[in-house]
């Protein structure tokens, strides 16, 4: 017998008889070992009731675990998960026909632990040393110990039951890059792990940020980053501008302009790496802030680097240079007075190219001078039925496709074959349908319009494994039927904001906090029949979570807690793999932005018309308007109203009609714009997806606040702006509060003042 059964002894409680009898004969007999757990948990439940003094009104087991959670006697969630583990793989074990699992048996010695220790400490006065948990030892009897060992090795994995009773379980992963050498004569997956390590596992891990092959090196890229490069648009244009470049006598500047973690030195060592021919003749500049000398700041740095382009050298120098800057130390450059050299023909350049406008600018070439911005390429696309990704699926396509060149499948296969398996081979399973991969793509695509994230391949990437890998990882057959759904990719994707800026977004688009009569009716199905199995089947459309859930076929089986996270779980797993159920809770006002954000773009006038008119709607119910076409100019809160007249006239001369169906380069806000009577004066604003939520509550009744006018603060300034258009010079409505009438205040033929009552 374990210290856990003297422990017990001491505690002076008739469970321990149960758990007696279960040590006995959970090896020869687990199906019986888990009827004595059940057993024991619930003459726990009975002494609860005899503690408290509580009258037990009910018989069942369910029935008195349902009622000590209801009324806070049982609040702590692990002893609740504890009670509902031992009731469910109980009530399988009732048949023992068809029911023999050791895994399961070992789990609930576990649960039994656990119980014991909570009732000690809530209701024990005596103090006893508590001792660790210990595994169920195999009894010592010739072979009969040797079939016992062989099995728990077979069941446990590495270093068969030892490592069991040691608690070693999580698989560790000390983030080194397991190929030292990453040649093309190595295969793409290392086979070097000891007997009993994840091979899947491993791999994933270097998807992660603190893996070596997260570095971004222009000078440098390994086999792993080979396999997962995605093409672009961007590195097609460069490579386009490369080649033309290479034709010419004379040398040129290429800039790549744009903003830390958009891929720039990825795409350089991408280059470097696969198609040296094409910059074999250029210097390459990938942080031009880094300074040559201690004694030269950024711009010195750079006009050092840029001197056979100063208009002194320009037409001398045959210097190919490819020069990486973000915008704004670009913008500080050309507008800096340098001490040695000018740089107006490179400032003229940069100014034809409108790339500090509100233009797209996503290639401008010009004699010796080259410029791709990155901040308008997108890692997604806009087409007429909302926004796609063929970035973020291409790298999802190349984690999970079923082919010998994928590192990933191929570690799958090998644990397979090695018979490892845990939560992250269901999350990977699960990540291999097409729907998931488009629906956590949509979240990602979310998270940029309504956060404004910049999300490079790396951050993407690190994501993946974020939402594949759970805190610990342990073999799939010793998990309770909890930790599979709190493990599981539905949760891992909205359970974890304090990962990164991308899961914290994602935790903000959880499906569970939309306000839906699709979700309440799925709530009035859960509580309302007796079996879930059709409900979970006529949902979820993939296997691997409804294999997960399976487990809970009835109501019954859940409570408080526990029921919670059966329903979390269900609600996302349908939100990921059912697209009719993710449509109808989908956010009307981000898919109405996208919309209208493909209408500029694209330069589709009706549509751009019809946003026109929506947004002079919000105007004047943002401000107040007290007939048509008049406006309120001051607060309610001061005695009279003062209102003018205001005809709204829209510029459309910054939009330009694209007959591209998907549009890759385009402008990420939407940009409006008015003018005045006299055509002389234009004001624009650009509209994100923020402000747009925000003027669509206005135009539905909403009225802003204080903190709304401070977070929409352009939007005021512009509206203050638009007002210089009306006509209060000509005329004005005048309305008094106390007498609650409107005068008007205009002038007449002769340029006299009139003040009348309306």
């Amino acid at each position: 017998m374990s210290k856990f059964i003297d422990f017990l002894e001491e505690m002076n409680t008739p469970a321990v008889q149960y758990a007696m009898e279960m040590e006995k004969i959970i090896f020869h007999d687990p199906s019986s070992a888990i009827v004595k757990a059940r057993k024991f948990a619930e003459v726990i439940v009975n002494e609860v009731f005899i503690k408290e003094n509580l009258e037990v009104p009910y018989t069942s087991f369910y029935e008195k675990t349902s009622y000590l959670t209801r009324e806070d006697y049982i609040n702590r969630r692990d002893i609740q998960k504890s009670f509902d583990t031992i009731r469910l793989i109980g009530n399988k074990a009732a048949h023992p026909g068809e029911y023999n699992d050791l895994a399961d048996a070992y789990k609930l010695h576990r649960e039994l632990y656990n119980i014991t220790v909570w009732f000690y400490e809530v209701y024990i006065v005596e103090q006893i040393k508590v001792p660790p948990y210990e595994t169920p030892q195999p009894p010592k009897q010739n072979n009969v110990e040797e079939i016992i060992q062989k099995k728990l090795a077979e069941l446990l994995g590495k270093d068969g039951f030892e490592a069991y009773t040691k608690q070693s379980e999580v698989e560790e992963d000390d983030n080194e890059d397991p190929q030292e050498e990453d040649s093309e004569t190595q295969p793409i997956l290392q086979k070097n792990l000891d007997d009993g390590e994840s091979y899947l596992s491993r791999e994933v891990q270097r998807l992660k940020d603190s893996s070596q092959e997260a570095i971004e090196n222009a000078n440098q890229f390994s086999r792993f980053k080979n396999y997962l490069h995605v093409d672009r648009k961007v590195q097609k244009d460069l490579e386009e501008v490369l080649a033309k470049n290479n034709q010419k006598e004379q040398g040129s500047l290429i800039l790549l302009c744009g903003n830390v973690g958009d891929g720039k030195s990825h795409l350089l060592a991408y280059l470097k790496e696969n198609k040296p021919e094409l910059i074999e003749n250029y210097t390459i500049f990938n942080d031009a802030t880094e300074s040559f000398s201690p004694n030269k700041d950024a711009m010195e740095t750079l006009s050092e680097i840029l001197n056979g382009f100063s208009d002194q050298n320009f037409g001398f120098s045959n210097d190919n240079v490819i020069l990486a800057i973000n915008m704004g130390v670009l913008h500080n450059f050309i507008t800096t007075e340098h001490e040695h050299y000018t740089y107006n023909l490179l400032k003229e350049f940069i100014d034809d190219s409108k790339l500090f406008t509100q233009d797209i600018t996503a290639h401008f070439s010009s004699d010796n001078f080259d410029l791709i911005s990155f901040g308008d390429y997108h890692s997604y696309e806009l087409t007429s039925k909302g926004p796609i990704s063929s970035f973020y699926s291409s790298l999802l396509e190349r984690i999970t496709m079923e082919t010998n060149d994928n590192p990933f499948h191929l570690a799958y296969r090998e644990d397979e074959t090695s018979g490892i398996h845990t939560m992250v081979h269901e999350n990977y399973k699960m990540l291999q349908n097409q729907r998931v991969q488009e629906s956590i793509i949509q979240l990602v695509v979310q998270a940029i319009v309504k956060k404004k994230l910049v999300i490079s391949a790396r951050a993407f990437l690190n994501f993946i494994a974020d939402i594949l890998i759970p805190d610990e990882i342990s073999k799939f057959k010793m998990l309770s039927e909890f930790e599979v759904l709190e493990q599981s990719l539905p949760n891992l994707l909205f359970n974890r904001k304090e990962r990164s800026e991308i899961l914290n977004a994602i935790s903000d688009l959880d499906p569970l906090h939309c306000r839906s009569v699709h979700i309440d009716q799925l709530v009035i199905d859960l509580n309302t029949l007796s079996n879930w199995d059709s409900i979970i089947s006529e949902n979820i459309k993939d296997d691997t979570p409804i294999k997960w859930l399976n487990s809970f076929v009835t109501k019954e089986a859940l409570m408080g807690y526990t029921f919670n996270l059966f329903f979390e779980s269900f609600i996302r797993n349908t939100y990921l793999t059912n697209e009719k159920f993710a449509d109808n809770i989908a956010d009307t006002s981000y898919t109405e932005y996208l919309k209208n954000l493909f209408a500029f773009n694209k330069g589709e006038m009706q549509e751009v018309k019809r946003f026109y008119e929506e947004f002079k709607s919000a105007i004047f119910k943002w401000k107040g308007s007290p007939k048509k076409d008049y406006v309120y100019l001051n607060k309610p809160s001061e005695k009279y109203r003062l209102a003018q007249r205001i005809n709204l006239r829209p510029t459309i001369d910054h939009l330009e009609p694209r007959r591209d169906e998907v549009l890759e380069s385009f402008k990420s806000t939407i940009l409006i714009g008015y003018r005045d009577a006299d055509n002389q004066k234009k004001i624009y604003l650009d509209i994100d997806y923020p402000l747009y939520s925000l003027l669509t509550k206005v135009r539905e009744g909403y009225r802003p606040n204080k903190k709304d006018e401070e977070d929409a603060i352009k939007f005021v300034e512009f509206i203050d702006k638009l007002m210089a258009f009306g006509e209060k010079k000509e005329e004005m409505q005048v309305f008094f509060k106390a007498d609650q009438r409107f005068y008007s205040i205009s002038k007449d033929d002769f340029g006299s003042f009139v003040f009348e009552r309306e």
